[in-house]
């Protein structure tokens, strides 16, 4: 369980998109233990309280767009960050852009960085060279931080998270991907995820694929199998696994044969209509929510 160290709320009921918001919590995460969550001017007065509490991450929402308009630059001061080696996890989530003249290589400074949050902040494709060591990525708004294919770069990168996707995953190739989300996303063909041979967790949520899903009996390492929201995927009567432990699929067409899955502990099939004549569940569903739940944990 989480537990709050410090919370200030400056905000006012007129507008919440302004004044000082922070909040410093313990985590669970792999890459913080401590973690400071702020809005812009949050950062702004209370970004001392990551040294503070000794905190190893951090993460700033940003709110300068309204009514479709950009209201301001964003422009952090990240030189109050004393301890800049104890930071993990970084997140820049919300909508806004970076003023022109904030130089991005100030994010190099921490060099210990193995998670980030990305979302309509955009880096540009600077991202791998901003944080060579990541091993967890986030990214809210594939079309705000597109990056180019990876090259060799993010060597580490086993954990991945894209919503809005959109084009071919090849960009990734070499990374050693174990997790992998995608969120309402496009992915042309089913087979482009065969390129991360090591992955253990795959979600596949409110995605426009097709193929023959069956090629996932192919990944001989997945423990953990989502596929959620209507889709054009086939093949479902020869989807199989002899390792696979935690399956949920929302619109399964035929039943689920379990003698394909003689590992299968942890499983939701159609739940979301309780009376499809394919609707089954089994085993802890806790455990099957906390197995798909976040590439951070």
């Amino acid at each position: 369980m989480s537990e709050v160290l410090f919370e200030a709320d400056e905000r006012t009921m007129d507008n919440l998109m302004r004044g000082p918001h922070v909040i410093v919590r313990t985590a669970a995460s792999r890459f913080a233990k401590k973690e400071a969550a702020f809005n812009k001017e949050g950062f702004e007065k209370y970004g001392d309280l990551i040294d503070q509490y000794e905190c190893d991450g951090f993460s700033i929402e940003v709110q300068d767009v309204a009514e479709g308009r950009l209201q301001e630059y964003f422009a952090p001061s990240l030189d109050g960050i004393k301890n800049k080696d104890a930071i993990g996890k970084i997140g820049v989530s919300g909508s806004g852009a970076f003023a022109k003249d904030f130089d991005l290589d100030r994010f190099k400074r921490f060099g210990s960085v193995k998670a980030i949050t990305t979302q309509d902040v955009p880096f540009g494709d600077a991202l791998p060279d901003l944080f060579p060591q990541l091993e967890a990525w986030l990214n809210l708004d594939w079309k705000a931080n597109k990056i180019k294919a990876l090259n060799g770069k993010w060597p580490n990168l086993a954990n991945l998270s894209l919503q809005g996707f959109s084009g071919s995953l090849s960009i990734f190739e070499g990374a050693p991907i174990k997790r992998l989300f995608l969120i309402a996303s496009t992915i042309k063909d089913v087979e482009d995820i065969l390129c991360f041979k090591e992955i253990e967790v795959l979600q596949i949520s409110s995605c426009k694929i097709a193929g023959d899903v069956s090629v996932f009996s192919k990944l001989k390492k997945l423990r953990s199998l989502r596929i959620y929201g209507k889709n054009k995927l086939e093949g479902w009567e020869n989807l199989k696994s002899d390792i696979v432990q935690n399956l949920e699929i929302s619109h399964l067409p035929c039943k689920l044969s379990k003698e394909d899955f003689p590992k299968l502990r942890n499983y939701v099939i159609n739940a979301y209509r309780p009376r499809d004549p394919f609707y089954e569940e089994g085993g802890d569903l806790g455990k099957l929510g906390r197995a798909l739940s976040s590439i951070f944990d």
